[in-house]
């Protein structure tokens, strides 16, 4: 996108360095290791089962693949994961 189709308060928030996380919904993937994930910032659950979690964000899908995946604990826009983490995807 260039400079001149930036909305103005994108160009604000770029200025006085604020997190695009907090100005723009951005997803936030956290990971420790291959055994857990922590995510913030996504809009809700699509799919669940033991070897895919996935799950909608303001502008993507995002996919994480693996083996033994259990949600540990959701709220309306955190989540953690554990499990063998194989693959994180945006679609």
């Amino acid at each position: 996108m260039s400079s001149k189709k930036k909305p103005l308060y994108y160009k604000m928030t770029q200025a006085m360095e604020i997190p695009d996380d907090l100005t723009l919904g951005a997803v936030l993937v956290s990971l420790t290791g291959q055994e857990e994930a922590f995510i913030e910032n996504y809009r809700g659950i699509i799919e669940y089962t033991d070897s895919r979690l996935m799950l909608a964000t303001k502008t993507c899908k995002l996919e994480i693949l693996g083996k033994h995946l259990v949600i540990m604990y959701y709220t309306s826009d955190e989540l953690k994961v554990r499990g063998h983490i194989e693959q994180i995807n945006y679609l």
